[in-house]
């Protein structure tokens, strides 16, 4: 027999599922990469530049003196994101090491059209190509 209590936890718990099946692709590719490296900030790669978000941006943005922002909302909280051009990112990575974090840089490795191909919602594909220690 179902009590009360457990039926009014039901809708609760499918309202975070809803919120927990909403991340986008690209945030999932990130945490799954991320948790590959947790003891490291990950530059990731999009486009022209290496973001930073959540808590690698915190500590990047104050060490690197950028301006934190964010992007989107990740259970229902601002993302707080940094990011550094990669054509300049040598001289960032060189403040982050000195001041003792271990960085791992995250490449795109196929183009956005590639990725198209794939379908239309495809996230371009990403790896870590290296870590970058004290």
């Amino acid at each position: 027999m179902i009590t009360g209590k457990i039926a009014q936890t039901k809708p609760e718990m499918s309202k975070q599922s809803k919120s927990v099946a909403k991340i986008t692709p690209m945030m999932a590719q990130y945490f799954e990469i991320k948790s590959c490296h947790p003891d490291s900030l990950l530059f990731y790669r999009m486009g022209d530049f290496y973001e930073l978000f959540f808590e690698d941006a915190s500590k990047a943005s104050e060490v690197l003196d950028i301006t934190l922002t964010h992007r989107g909302k990740h259970m229902g909280q601002k993302i707080p994101m940094c990011g550094v051009p990669v054509h300049a990112s040598e001289s960032y990575l060189n403040k982050l090491i000195k001041n003792g974090f271990r960085v791992a840089v995250c490449e795109q490795t196929e183009t956005p059209e590639d990725a198209r191909k794939r379908g239309t919602k495809s996230v371009v594909k990403r790896e870590v190509v290296r870590v970058v220690t004290p």
